[in-house]
């Protein structure tokens, strides 16, 4: 069997695109879709340890696509959320339980259990427990990625 030029112009588009397929990333998992449920606090685990724990609530997509998480964060007295750092997504903070230290972009400003805090996308920003005991808080990510 011979292999014309015009049989080769043919198969070299075919074999390109097999081998750029080949080399895209798989498209990451999208979250499933967040059923109506109730989270139970006594059936999800925390890891972590005394100084900080937490543990995810959810992580799903709404009806319309939209990507949200909700997890809570324990911290021992004196102990930060994390270093200052920003992200894309959005996040509100509704803090449960002691007195903590909020920096936004350098803005130090505190507040207590009852208090909400919101973190708007690209804003350097980290909380500090500054009570004398354990605070509290649940953390509602507005997601648009599923990461």
């Amino acid at each position: 069997m011979s292999i014309t030029r015009r049989d080769l112009g043919l198969l070299l588009p075919a074999l390109a695109s097999a081998a750029r397929a080949q080399q895209t990333p798989a498209t990451p998992a999208k979250p499933a879709i967040l059923p109506s449920k109730l989270y139970r606090t006594e059936d999800i685990p925390y890891t972590g340890d005394d100084k900080k724990r937490g543990r995810r609530i959810f992580l799903g997509t709404t009806h319309t696509g939209f990507n949200l998480e909700m997890h809570e964060t324990v911290l021992a007295p004196g102990e930060i959320s994390h270093p200052p750092h920003k992200h894309v997504h959005e996040e509100i903070i509704v803090i449960v339980e002691g007195t903590i230290e909020a920096s936004i972009e350098g803005k130090i400003d505190r507040a207590t259990a009852g208090s909400v805090s919101f973190f708007a996308s690209n804003e350097m920003h980290n909380f500090k427990n500054i009570g004398p005991g354990h605070c509290r808080y649940y953390v509602l990510e507005l997601r648009a990625d599923a990461a």
